[in-house]
């Protein structure tokens, strides 16, 4: 285990957990993601720790597997600043693994809103390597052509992809635009497309003659309640005074260097070199740190011994 105050943390608001939470990664970080979501918060899941503990995997193969999850939206490594009640300030690192996978700007928000808490005077995280500036708000629109729609909204597409789970459900454009809003209440709420269509299609009347109307009293009647902000309930001893994302493999922060997905050019470098060597494999038997799980050699030879046997072949009988 980690210090107090250091190792996993779990981020806000992740989906319940379920068999195929990683069933889109790839065998070894799908096994090894599975492993941190086990393990409670405070537990040290660097990539040292992890080959230690998970025998069939090196150093470098954590590590190649942390720099993926990472690229995959599972984990960031954080500096928090923290004011003790003492009055004494430190600065601790967190590691914040979130079983729901979320995209850059989800971690750079979370940096600055911790559980609800603010963080200020943090600096603007740098931009992603190889993405451009997004564009001021001015330039977008004018950019937008008359008579060209704006991108659908996720709301938007959950409204109309209601005809198809329910005849009776069927609404025009008309219909999506103004409900739109609403959906995308429930949304920032933290409710999912499938539970808002379940809410909106489930015990519908027989006949449903205009499902406009129908579907607003719905969405206006069942809105969840906001969710309350979340305190950091193991360190009530403390409060954060700011945050900062680390690299995940090193010291490095974004304030003196820019990270891609959590991690640093450097490292990012240094873990492409081991996978182009092939250094990111399964260990080896004989350099396992500890032994594999226990084999029963004698019933294993056994077994070997059964399915090898030949039938017995009568003697041949002697020519007179």
């Amino acid at each position: 285990m980690a210090k107090a105050g250091y190792g996993k943390r779990h981020a806000p608001d992740q989906a319940p957990s379920r068999a195929d939470d990683f069933a889109g990664l790839e065998p070894r970080e799908a096994a090894i993601a599975a492993y941190v979501d086990r393990l409670p918060e405070g537990a040290a899941i660097g990539y040292k720790v992890l080959a230690e503990e998970l025998p069939d995997y090196g150093q470098q193969a954590c590590r190649s597997a942390l720099d993926r999850l990472t690229r995959a939206g599972h984990l960031r490594r954080i500096r928090v600043q923290v004011t003790l009640l003492d009055g004494q300030m430190r600065w601790v690192t967190r590691t914040y693994f979130s079983r729901t996978a979320r995209d850059a700007d989800w971690w750079a928000a979370h940096v600055r809103f911790v559980r609800g808490l603010d963080a200020p005077g943090q600096p603007p995280a740098p931009a992603a390597v190889g993405q451009p500036p997004a564009p001021a708000a001015a330039e977008t629109a004018e950019e937008l052509r008359p008579g060209v729609r704006a991108p659908r909204s996720e709301a938007y597409d959950v409204l109309a992809g209601l005809g198809r789970r329910e005849p009776r459900l069927q609404l025009s454009e008309g219909d999506c635009v103004a409900l739109e809003h609403l959906v995308g209440e429930w949304l920032a709420r933290g409710v999912g497309r499938e539970q808002i269509t379940q809410a909106l299609t489930s015990g519908l009347p027989a006949s449903v003659h205009s499902a406009g109307p129908l579907l607003r009293k719905r969405l206006e009647t069942k809105m969840p309640p906001s969710p309350a902000p979340r305190p950091e309930n193991d360190h009530p001893s403390e409060q954060i005074v700011g945050m900062v994302m680390m690299c995940l493999f090193c010291d490095e922060d974004e304030t003196t260097t820019t990270l891609d997905h959590g991690v640093c050019s450097d490292c990012r470098a240094q873990v492409a070199r081991d996978e182009a060597m092939g250094l990111t494999g399964d260990v080896p038997d004989t350099f396992l740190a500890r032994p594999r799980a226990e084999v029963d050699v004698a019933a294993r030879m056994a077994e070997l011994r059964s399915a090898t046997v030949r039938p017995v072949l009568p003697a041949p009988r002697s020519r007179r």
